[in-house]
């Protein structure tokens, strides 16, 4: 179909250009896409010709024709667009590994038709991986290739010897069968690839590349445990998964990644504390971390953000001139709550209280809770938003939201007010109607026990009008039943605390 040529009207359909539908549809995912195509003709050519082809083995449930149906839809869908001369922009691919011989014969057939078909990007993943499918020596030299990602299939090195994406910008390589030396041809004679993924290849040991390929990468993420001796100087974003990180942030990380904004740490480990000290970073990502702790020389830090049930060490050395924000949420795994906890998170905070703290506490245990202990001593750090939530009834405790309160002082509280479907949902509705009843008696000096907020003056209530867009005022009283009443659908609540 030509650009921009618009399909005629039926029904008075309002006419739109084919590439605008398509460009519509991008936005959906698989299934919402397809059931487009039954809002009218225009919509269903728009989408039986779109330049994302995605074929899913998984989309045949049958286990007695999943394999005959799905060759048949694909060979058909990938010959009517080789009649049409279509060009296909994405092609995405998911196949399983255990239906016979054929299936690899097929994978390779549909990937090269994909190919000729002038394809940017190719996304291919086998079904659990198998070192019997080798990819096709014509994907490593695939002219038009822009993004490959490629799940659980095994690479060699092509027969002429020959690798030249050379348009190749996005590199992902998850749980793939592949050698270092294959590895490194691709990225040597792949000049413009700027990210690059390595995620459970455990062939791939050890990475050394020459200085034009370190220089050209932005994006690096390693998730098997190769040894560190790489750099990059003009990298800009590094993720790792999964990794020993000891002896890696050492006095020289900065020279090695002079350019580096954003460093994600996810499921790592180290025995000891660990440094990062970097004039370059802006943002800091850790994720579920077994550390020590980590202690920050990082003058341009922009953001800042954990995730995890344990809290480490931190330790800022030179703090950001600029303001910069902290995005951390805590999963507590708590099943007898006390004073330890209160005191480790009061503790924790403090070490960001020059940032703006949004902070979300999520509770999914069965909780026992004893004293809150003595939180005195430390300033109480100040929370820009919190957000709290709960798995079960025996979480929603006054004395929970006592030490809390006694921990940080928080500036708006965001809830959630849920139809009363599920368990979760339920116990949630009863945070919301407790956290209503003490805040409301906390503004009004009802009560002796202050739970922290003994500063408290003013606490407005809002919902979210999602019609306007907007928030607007909400009565105490209508969340005073909350647990016993619930709305049509999910509504977003906020308290204002002044």
């Amino acid at each position: 179909m030509e650009k921009g040529k618009k399909i005629k009207a039926l029904d008075g359909e309002i006419p739109l250009p084919e590439s605008i539908i398509q460009h519509i549809q991008s936005f959906l995912n698989k299934k919402q896409a397809a059931q487009t195509a039954l809002l009218s003709k225009s919509w269903r050519n728009a989408w039986s010709t779109s330049p994302n082809l995605d074929l899913d083995q998984r989309n045949f449930p049958n286990p007695g024709q999943i394999a005959a149906a799905f060759s048949e839809f694909a060979n058909k869908t990938m010959q009517r667009y080789l009649e049409s001369n279509l060009k296909i922009e994405k092609f995405s691919l998911w196949m399983k590994s255990t239906e016979g011989d054929r299936d690899p014969l097929l994978a390779n057939e549909l990937i090269s038709k994909a190919l000729r078909m002038g394809v940017h990007d190719l996304n291919f993943e086998i079904h659990p991986p198998i070192d019997t499918f080798v990819l096709p020596d014509e994907v490593l030299g695939a002219e038009t290739l822009i993004g490959l990602s490629l799940i659980g299939c095994k690479i060699n090195r092509p027969i002429d010897g020959k690798v030249s994406c050379s348009r190749l910008k996005f590199l992902s390589l998850r749980s793939v069968y592949i050698s270092d030396d294959v590895v490194c041809d691709i990225i040597s004679n792949c000049p413009l690839i700027e990210s690059l993924l390595l995620s459970g290849c455990e062939n791939v040991i050890d990475i050394k590349l020459p200085t034009v390929s370190r220089r050209t990468i932005r994006i690096l993420a390693l998730r098997n445990p190769m040894k560190k001796s790489f750099e990059f100087h003009n990298l800009k974003s590094l993720s790792l998964d999964r990794l020993n990180i000891d002896g890696l942030f050492t006095h020289d990380f900065c020279l090695k990644f002079r350019s580096l904004l954003e460093l994600t740490l996810s499921h790592c480990y180290c025995c000891k504390r660990i440094q990062i000290s970097s004039p370059s970073l802006e943002c800091i990502t850790l994720e579920k971390m077994r550390m020590f702790g980590a202690k920050f020389d990082v003058p341009n830090m922009q953001k800042f953000k954990f995730s995890g049930s344990i809290f480490p060490f931190l330790a800022f050395s030179t703090l950001s001139s600029s303001e910069w924000l902290s995005e951390i949420s805590i999963r507590c795994m708590c099943h007898h709550l006390g004073g330890s906890f209160f005191l480790k998170l009061k503790r924790f905070l403090t070490k960001l209280s020059t940032s703006k703290i949004y902070l979300s506490i999520v509770f999914p245990l069965e909780m026992e809770i004893y004293s809150v202990g003595d939180l005195r001593g430390l300033p109480r750090p100040v929370v820009e938003n919190l957000m709290l939530s709960v798995n079960s009834s025996s979480s929603v405790r006054c004395a929970v939201l006592d030490g809390l309160f006694r921990s940080f002082r928080p500036k708006v509280i965001n809830q959630y007010w849920f139809p009363r479907s599920y368990v979760a949902e339920k116990a949630n509705n009863e945070l919301l109607e407790l956290l209503c009843r003490t805040l409301m008696q906390q503004a009004s000096r009802d009560c002796c026990i202050y739970f922290g907020l003994s500063d408290l003056e003013e606490v407005n209530v809002e919902i979210f009008e999602e019609t306007v867009r907007e928030w607007g005022p909400l009565p105490w009283k209508t969340l005073l039943d909350a647990s016993t009443t619930s709305p049509e659908y999910t509504r977003k609540i906020r308290f204002q605390l002044r």
